[in-house]
């Protein structure tokens, strides 16, 4: 009885051998870049501050209508509002921008509390809460960090004893100072 089988020699062993190595390491090659580009794509996009997860999304659509009424009441005020920025001289100072409260009338709204929202919008993730401060009757400033020519979005909120006042401007800022209202839609 004999036993029936191949005989290999050491060359093709070791080329067998070889090429299971080659195999596995094309394999985990193929593997170890679906991670490292997974990872890069992961990273990318949880770090670009113009990608932004708003917060209160789906709260805020679930009050829609709420929404809609308050800025029916605050549009029934006829209040209007006046942004004008005035640029600092010094390179490291901020501008001051300037907000004035008007009622149906053209008079100052006084004593009212001043809050807004200011982004610009290839930099959507990064919002800037505004306080202002009245510096005179129906005046409101605050010190704003607009650096970056582009398209700004302002969000204010206005309360006081006469109502409560909501409004979205648009403004264009150029590095040259020049500043121009966009027009708004509600």
């Amino acid at each position: 009885m004999s036993v029936a089988g191949t005989i290999t020699t050491e060359a093709e062993q070791s080329s067998e051998t070889l090429a299971r190595w080659t195999w596995c390491g094309v394999i985990f090659s193929f593997l170890g870049l679906q991670i490292l580009l997974s990872s890069v794509a992961i990273f990318l996009s949880t770090s670009d501050p113009s990608n932004v997860i708003v917060e209160g999304y789906y709260e805020q659509a679930l009050s829609w209508d709420q929404q809609r009424q308050t800025q029916a009441q605050s549009d029934a005020l006829g209040w209007n509002s006046v942004v004008t920025l005035e640029n600092s001289t010094e390179l490291l100072s901020k501008p001051k921008l300037e907000l004035s409260l008007l009622n149906q009338a053209g008079l100052p709204i006084k004593n009212s509390k001043v809050e807004g929202e200011l982004f610009h919008h290839a930099r959507a993730g990064d919002v800037f809460k505004i306080h202002f401060t009245e510096t005179r009757p129906g005046h409101y400033a605050a010190l704003v960090p607009i650096k970056q020519q582009g398209l700004w979005e302002l969000s204010i909120a206005a309360s006081g004893a006469a109502g409560t006042f909501q409004e979205t401007k648009q403004f264009q800022f150029k590095t040259s100072g020049e500043f121009k209202h966009l027009p708004t839609k509600h």
